[in-house]
């Protein structure tokens, strides 16, 4: 092997090893750290909905890490620094699905606000510290919203 060639061999080892790692904290991220709580006040829909588009964009893109963990993999294992010659029949259904999860999530989290106003919920607008995450279903309550620490 000419120098340039293991330079390149470990440079594409360690991108892979990168890219696993990143969506490994990516999916350790959406498993764990999601505030569980904003998303049982948008399923239950009780007076106060705390709503948030990056938790729902965040759960649909967990397939599109979980595929790009599994490439990453892959480009770790093959010899050499060449191009992956042919995918599997899995990694291409599951990157589809993938795909499809998080074009669909993407799409949902822009239509739940439209389907929160069209309910009657009302957008809480109020300066603090975080305006626009809440909807409650009368005007009133938004003056009473107190945000969780």
């Amino acid at each position: 092997m000419r120098p340039y060639t293991k330079l390149q061999w470990i440079g594409f080892k360690f991108s892979g090893i990168f890219l696993m790692a990143v969506s490994l904290i990516m999916i350790y991220y959406s498993t764990f750290f999601i505030e569980k709580y904003r998303l049982y006040s948008l399923v239950t829909l009780g007076n106060v909905i705390i709503y948030d588009g990056k938790i729902i964009i965040a759960i649909g893109a967990t397939p599109t890490y979980i595929y790009l963990f599994f490439f990453a993999f892959r480009t770790i294992l093959q010899k050499g620094v060449e191009r992956l010659k042919k995918g599997t029949l899995i990694g291409n259904i599951w990157g589809l699905f993938s795909l499809a999860c998080f074009v669909f999530f993407m799409v949902i989290s822009w239509i739940i606000p439209l389907g929160l106003m069209a309910l009657g919920y009302t957008l809480c607008d109020e300066e603090g510290d975080v305006p626009g995450l809440y909807y409650a279903s009368k005007p009133e309550i938004c003056k009473t919203i107190v945000s969780k620490p």
